[in-house]
């Protein structure tokens, strides 16, 4: 499904701006799912796990959303999820 040349033009390219590009960017599903999906999240979570580990105090940044009780945020048009088009986060490094 996501590399389908009968859906997608020139599936093979990442193009950001590609229509239904939400589509485009997974792991597929049923016949076309991503051998390698369960290996891709595996990496990612560790990743995550790791860069947590190096950082501590996460908060959002006052500067770029409001003070707490006031903030403002801007959300992706869709009508399953409530997804943030940005979230500024600031931290401090582990030494």
């Amino acid at each position: 499904m996501n590399r389908d040349p009968r859906r997608y033009e020139k599936p093979d390219e990442f193009r950001l701006g590609r229509p239904r590009n939400r589509e485009h960017l997974a792991f597929g599903r049923g016949a076309h799912t991503c051998a390698g999906a369960p290996l891709a999240r595996t990496e990612a979570r560790i990743s995550l796990e790791r860069i947590l580990t190096r950082i501590k105090d996460i908060r959002i940044s006052e500067a770029k959303h409001g003070l707490p009780g006031a903030r403002k945020y801007q959300y992706e048009p869709t009508y399953i999820l409530r997804g943030l088009r940005r979230l500024y986060l600031e931290f401090t490094v582990v030494a």
